[in-house]
C-alpha cells in the first residue's frame, strides 16, 4: 500500500534504503498476537519500512515531531490503538479498535490521554506518509518556512511534486511534497497555511527560493 512510497521517500532523504530500516514480519505478527488483532495494512507497511528507522519513528531528538510507538509498544486504550503521539506534547492518534481489520481505515486524535478521540484523518495510509514526509523535513540539515494559503500552493506544485497525490490527502490536515532529483522534501500545514521545506544540499534550497519566489526565510 505505502512500503515503497515510504522507502522513495528515505531513499531521497537519507540515502538508499535498505531493509535495517524496517521491522521484519516476525516482530510485526508477534504484536498482533500480544494484541489479540490485526494490524491494518498501512500501519504494517510502515513498520516494514521504516519501524527501526530512528527519524521516522520520531526518535531523532528533533523538536516538534511525531514518536511513534514501536509494535512491542503498541497498546489498546479506551477502544483504540494508539500508534502515535508528539514527542514533547500529551496529543494521541490511533485507530479504533473496531476498525484494525479494514486496510487504511479513519485516524481518530485526542488532545491528551483520558480525553475524547475526535476524528483526525479519513485515510491512515495518508497520515501515515504525512507523518514521515514531517519527519524527513525535520531531519533534514537545511531547512526554510513561510506562510502559505493553501490557495497558492500553484506556486509550489509545478516544482515539488506530491508524496503519493494530492487525491490521497484529501480528508486530512497536511500535505507532503517531494522533488528527488533536488533532494528537498516539504510539508505543508492546512491549519496553520504554513510550508516547511528541508534540503540535503543548502544550493537546492536557494535554487527553489529562486524559482519558486516564495518568501522563504531560514528555519
Amino acid at each position: 500500500m505505502i512500503k515503497e512510497l515510504l522507502q522513495d521517500l528515505m531513499s531521497t532523504t537519507f540515502g538508499a534504503w535498505t531493509p535495517n530500516g524496517g521491522c521484519d514480519d516476525d516482530e510485526i505478527t508477534a504484536a498482533e498476537n500480544r494484541l489479540g488483532i490485526s494490524l491494518p495494512d498501512a500501519l504494517r507497511d510502515y513498520y516494514a519500512a521504516a519501524g527501526r528507522h530512528p527519524e521516522l519513528m520520531g526518535r531523532g531528538g528533533h523538536e516538534h515531531t511525531f514518536r511513534l510507538s514501536a509494535p512491542e509498544h503498541l497498546s489498546i486504550e479506551d477502544g483504540h490503538l494508539v500508534f502515535c503521539g508528539e514527542n514533547q506534547w500529551p496529543p494521541q492518534w490511533s485507530v479504533r479498535a473496531d476498525d484494525v481489520g479494514w486496510p487504511d481505515p479513519r485516524v481518530h486524535g485526542r488532545a491528551e490521554p483520558g480525553k475524547k478521540w475526535y476524528s483526525e484523518a479519513r485515510r491512515l495510509s495518508a497520515f501515515l506518509i504525512n507523518v514521515a514526509g514531517r519527519q524527513a523535513v525535520r531531519a533534514l540539515p537545511y531547512q526554510a518556512t513561510c506562510r502559505l494559503r493553501e490557495d497558492q500552493l500553484e506556486a509550489v506544485e509545478p516544482l515539488l511534486g506530491y508524496l503519493g497525490s494530492r487525491a490521497m490527502h484529501r480528508g486530512g490536515h497536511w500535505l507532503g511534497f517531494i522533488d528527488r532529483s533536488s533532494r528537498i522534501v516539504a510539508h505543508y500545514s492546512l491549519t496553520t497555511s504554513t510550508l516547511r521545506i528541508g534540503a540535503v544540499a543548502p544550493h537546492a534550497l536557494e535554487s527553489l527560493r529562486e524559482r519558486s519566489g516564495l518568501p522563504l526565510r531560514d528555519a
